[in-house]
């Protein structure tokens, strides 16, 4: 049996114990110091001089994320007031933008501010102007290179993702959402972004286990309801979507972009007066000119869908009117634009043609960098060329075909450069060349239901009838927030309705 430790002994153990269990802390709070430091490390820095700013910051950016935009705004702009160099406040100041010429200072902020801060930061904004001027290869190259310094910042991954998502190439998407998510599993922005590339890539089942994890993940915020509603939507299950629009709705009754989608679901079942209905309700919450445009560009939607190209006009005036009041060249621009898509899709490429110059001459007016200003008049040369094409003008549209694919090869996005397809689809459609059709509209864009609907119609003529109704189904139900759907969708759902029975 071991003695009892005496008194004086036991005063002598107790202090070295002690000694030892505060060394122990010690060491402990080093490694705990040492992994927070070592996490922080492998992060992008955000480089401020204030305090208070960065907190506006991230405030900001918390918004941003969760799609408050127009909440998230003032934040930033308190982020540069307090700092006047803060060149990743200026990067979320571009993307919290409600019109171009705002996106275009804080672009010019940015690169300005980015030479005193780190290199991260720099490629940050390195891309962010690349992209402004569509080089889209300094784009990628900038966050590739970020990729390589950061590989362990989930951020890094989502907006490497986000560049692939906009290429179209979806395997690298995911790749990269999926990488962001496996560093931080609570990163729930890139969940919404891989529901969304799934969904684009024809992965309907892995949209939806990729949305219900958003929901998962914030709750209590109105996006993921709207994600996976649009999801519901386009699955044709619009009763469950539009409960999960309201449910968006019930946290934020200002979030806009979920009365658009009620609005779709109602155009799409056939009722018109419902669809103009909640558009009418989207135009009532709105703050912004931006959001007042939203919402009459939702009911010139509704009308289009509905067939009435007098309401549609005359609303997209509207929407002219308030556009002009701010003096925004870019989106009366944008507006006449589609106003000359509306007629396109009317078979009048004439009165299609005087609504493209009109577009064109307000985009070269906008207060927009030059990159903007030739990308405007490449997409003024392939409307025009569609136009001529209507008109049965044969010689302008080889013309206007040859000049937009000399423009979109040198200097075009990948958009651009698919478009190139479209037109030879279409030339080929005059020539009565239905083989061409089908070739060049497969490497189009075929994410736009026009594509589509024409791709389903060579295909049909070809004799491939699985595939024109596959085609068909796509331009008639999927895509559901594309602009272009309702041009051809009463089409498209003849067609499939006549493909059923073959």
């Amino acid at each position: 049996m071991n003695a009892p430790i005496p008194g004086r002994a036991l005063r002598v153990l107790i202090p070295c114990l002690m000694i030892l269990v505060v060394a122990a802390c010690g060491r402990q709070d080093d490694a705990a110091t040492e992994a927070v430091e070592a996490a922080a490390a492998a992060k992008v820095p955000i480089t401020t001089s204030s305090d208070e700013a960065r907190e506006a910051f991230l405030t900001g950016r918390g918004l941003l994320v969760d799609f408050h935009i127009t909440e998230s705004r003032p934040y930033f702009e308190q982020a540069v007031e307090l700092d006047a160099d803060f060149a990743m406040a200026y990067v979320l100041l571009a993307a919290s933008s409600p019109i171009g010429a705002k996106f275009f200072a804080a672009v010019e902020d940015a690169e300005a501010t980015g030479p005193g801060v780190s290199r991260g930061e720099q490629l940050i904004v390195n891309a962010l102007v690349a992209g402004s001027r569509n080089d889209q290869t300094g784009q990628v190259d900038a966050l590739t290179e970020l990729l390589s310094l950061y590989p362990d910042d989930e951020r890094v991954h989502n907006r490497l993702a986000n560049y692939y998502n906009t290429q179209q190439d979806f395997e690298k998407a995911i790749t990269h959402y999926q990488k962001a998510v496996a560093i931080n599993p609570t990163f729930a922005s890139a969940y919404n972004s891989m529901g969304y590339v799934h969904r684009s890539n024809d992965d309907l089942g892995s949209a939806k286990v990729a949305f219900a994890k958003y929901v998962e993940l914030i709750p209590d915020e109105a996006n993921p309801y709207d994600s996976y509603a649009e999801l519901l939507m386009e699955m044709g299950e619009y009763d469950e979507s539009i409960a999960n629009y309201r449910k968006s709705l019930a946290i934020d009754r200002n979030f806009a972009v979920s009365y658009a989608g009620i609005s779709t679901n109602e155009s799409l079942r056939g009722d018109s007066a419902s669809a103009l209905e909640a558009a009418a309700q989207m135009l009532s919450v709105a703050r912004t000119s931006g959001e007042k445009q939203g919402a009459i560009f939702t009911a010139v939607v509704c009308h289009v869908f509905a067939g009435d190209i007098e309401g549609a006009i005359a609303a997209s005036e509207e929407m002219f009117a308030v556009a002009a009041m701010d003096g925004n060249d870019a989106a009366m621009g944008g507006i006449r634009e589609y106003m000359g898509d509306i007629m396109l899709a009317e078979g009048d490429g004439v009165k299609a043609l005087a609504y493209y110059d009109d577009a064109l001459d307000h985009r070269q007016k906008a207060d927009t960098n030059d990159a903007a200003k030739a990308q405007a008049g490449r997409t003024h040369l392939f409307k025009s060329a569609i136009a001529a094409m209507i008109n049965d003008d044969k010689e302008t549209a080889t013309d206007l075909v040859a000049k937009y694919k000399s423009a979109a090869e040198e200097n075009g996005t990948s958009i651009e450069r698919r478009r190139v397809h479209e037109h030879a689809g279409y030339l080929a459609m005059l020539n009565e060349d239905n083989a061409t059709v089908v070739a060049e509209l497969a490497l189009a864009n075929n994410l736009d239901p026009i594509v589509l609907y024409w791709s389903a119609v060579a295909n049909k003529n070809a004799g491939n009838v699985e595939k024109a109704r596959d085609l068909a189904d796509r331009a008639a139900n999927r895509n559901t927030l594309s602009a272009n759907l309702p041009f051809f969708r009463a089409d498209a759902l003849q067609l499939l309705d006549e493909l059923s029975g073959m």
